[in-house]
């Protein structure tokens, strides 16, 4: 019995994915954002917002990306981002996409997080991400963040 739960503990370390770099995550979370964007029928261009995020202890670092925008109907870009959040098989955390004052989705994946957030009494949505916490280089773009 013993040789078993040994042999199990060794196939399941040795199956376990190596943690990734920061880049690939910050690579995913660009690529993902600029697929809501598109999604989300902006009128407006939207004002891009990188900053750093808090790993609250957890080794590496982390980062956010945040976009602002007009959009023709902020509850409807909330849906159309969240419907294809769900296509692309992001874990769904929080759906009040249809919620009359603000509608929201919260998603996340394997190594970023994203939410929508519509505000239709002022015409906008906002659009943000953020990744793991991982260790590796961080890419040129994101190095004076």
């Amino acid at each position: 019995m013993k040789r078993i739960v040994v042999l199990l503990l060794l196939i399941a370390g040795c199956a376990s994915e190596p943690r990734p770099p920061i880049s690939e995550a910050l690579e995913v979370l660009d690529a993902s954002l600029a697929r809501a964007l598109q999604a989300s029928s902006l009128t407006g261009k939207p004002v891009r917002t990188p900053g750093p995020w808090p790993c609250g202890g957890k080794e590496g670092q982390a980062f956010q990306l945040g976009f602002t925008a007009r959009a023709r109907d902020p509850r409807a870009a909330v849906v159309a981002v969240g419907e294809l959040w769900r296509r692309e098989g992001l874990i769904v955390q929080v759906d009040n996409a249809r919620h009359p004052d603000l509608p929201e989705v919260i998603v996340r994946g394997r190594l970023i997080e994203m939410s929508i957030y519509g505000f239709p009494e002022r015409g906008t949505v906002w659009i943000a991400g953020n990744t793991a916490c991982l260790d590796g280089e961080v890419p040129e773009a994101w190095r004076d963040v």
